[in-house]
């Protein structure tokens, strides 16, 4: 019970902070525009401009394969740590699962990397 109430508080915390980002950004560009408005500035140029120089968001691949490789590499060390000081199989096993669908995530990662790296040259 305790487990999905986090869960829920997490996943409404995600989705405020989302929600707030997107906001304060529209509300930025909107202030943005308004003082270039103000200054003399034609609105269609305004839209012009931004469309030339509209931000390209790249997705960090690379560095999400990094941070999840260390992640997968930190709970195999758990995991032996696990085995040496409890003597536990179970969490033992739940642990070098976790390893080895980190590792593979991370190897995903580096390959989209790589892929996506490729296509735009």
């Amino acid at each position: 019970m305790i487990q999905s109430i986090v869960f829920c508080i997490v996943a409404v915390s995600a989705i405020v902070a989302l929600f707030l980002a997107w906001y304060f950004y529209q509300q930025a560009r909107d202030k943005e525009r308004m003082f270039l408005i103000e200054k003399g500035e034609k609105f269609e140029d305004i839209l012009k401009a931004q469309k030339e120089n509209k931000f390209k968001f790249i997705f960090p691949w690379l560095q999400l394969g990094i941070v999840t490789n260390s992640l997968s590499i930190a709970f195999l060390i758990i995991a032996f740590i696990v085995r040496w000081l409890e003597n536990d199989q179970e969490l033992f096993k739940g642990f070098l699962i976790t390893f080895i669908i980190g590792i593979c995530l991370s190897a995903s990662l580096f390959i989209i990397h790589f892929i996506s790296k490729k296509n735009k040259n």
